[in-house]
């Protein structure tokens, strides 16, 4: 019982900082889409210059004084790039510029277009273009940089291979997490917090785009992650690249799915409803207000009830004592009086 309200406690004390997360805890990355026939626009010089590290497959500018930041990343996209090319079943077709920006007046600056404040980096594929923050000005529980690179290189490469063809939203954006290793089980948790009531998306309603709506848009960037996260688990990188390859090929999103999952989309959508764990059920009940209090009330109700049934057998333990003491008693009496009878006296008149 001891372990249970502990258990409890501790969920009651945890469960307001769980639902209602900082809107900045952990920045989302954007994805923008550009007309072709856009040219590629020029990012003004700064005032000093940029540096700029040469890559293999992406050259990296910023801050003079983020020189050690600059090379660190323009090493780990010549490596990076390649394999995501290659798990995508995708070839690089341009040239890529990373730009490291050292305020957030600068990263606001330097966008094609506009741009939440509250996107830790972007990417546009139809010009090559990808803006990062300098870890300076991030927050200090933010992805690691690389992985943020890393995420918007899968919305390059994708771009890239559809040309100008649309890419469905839940799948750009599932397989940047995917791919950039932000697929993990606290994207499935999110899921599962039902702060405000929300259930899963229909994957048709987010395929155009994502609601604008903060919390919606939220819980559309999880389950995106864990349905592109649900597909992989079912065929691999194989049917992640027959997606991008039907997709890309211009093929209708639910007849996509089925060459590669063997599914439509509703059909898939229903199947990855189904194997929501159990786990995150109880995640949502024990954060879930009205569990709270029930749970309160079941505990009280138990707690009582325990101690009753303690003192009801407490007492009849004294019962059964004082009856055995008793019969204890008259059993002795009993055995003197048989071992030495009383003696009749008789006074002599």
């Amino acid at each position: 019982m001891r372990t249970i309200a502990l258990l409890l406690a501790a969920s009651l004390l945890a469960a307001p900082a769980l639902a209602a997360p900082e809107r900045d805890s952990h920045p989302v990355t954007r994805w923008e889409e550009a007309p072709d026939s856009a040219p590629r626009p020029e990012v003004e010089d700064p005032e000093g210059g940029w540096r700029t590290e040469i890559g293999l497959y992406a050259d990296v500018h910023g801050d003079w004084a983020d020189q050690a930041v600059l090379l660190r990343l323009a090493n780990h996209a010549a490596v990076s790039i390649p394999q995501l090319a290659e798990r995508l079943g995708v070839r690089p077709s341009g040239p890529i510029d990373v730009y490291v920006l050292s305020s957030e007046a600068d990263f606001q600056r330097v966008q094609p277009g506009r741009t939440p404040d509250w996107a830790d980096g972007t990417a546009w594929p139809n010009h090559g273009l990808i803006f990062l923050k300098t870890p300076s000005i991030r927050p200090g529980n933010a992805d690691p940089l690389e992985q943020v690179l890393d995420h918007e290189l899968v919305h390059i490469l994708l771009g890239q291979a559809f040309g100008g063809r649309p890419v469905p939203r839940w799948f750009q954006e599932g397989m940047a997490q995917f791919y950039s290793g932000e697929a993990t089980f606290e994207k499935a948790i999110a899921l599962a917090r039902n702060d405000f009531g929300l259930e899963p998306l229909p994957l048709a309603n987010i395929t155009g785009g994502f609601p604008p709506d903060p919390a919606r848009a939220q819980l559309a960037y999880a389950q995106s992650a864990d349905f592109v996260a649900w597909l992989h688990a079912r065929g691999g990188d194989e049917s992640l690249r027959t997606l991008v390859r039907e997709l890309a090929a211009g093929t209708p999103v639910s007849d996509a799915l089925r060459s590669a999952s063997g599914l439509g989309i509703a059909e898939a959508d229903a199947a990855w409803r189904s194997t929501q764990p159990a786990t995150l059920d109880w995640y949502r009940w024990i954060t879930n207000p009205a569990g709270w209090w029930g749970a309160v009330a079941a505990f009280l109700a138990i707690g009582a009830y325990r101690r009753r049934r303690r003192g009801q057998r407490k007492l009849e333990q004294w019962d059964a004592e004082e009856r055995a003491r008793a019969e204890a008693i008259l059993r002795a009496a009993e055995e003197a009086e048989r071992r030495d009878p009383p003696v009749s006296l008789v006074w002599a008149r």
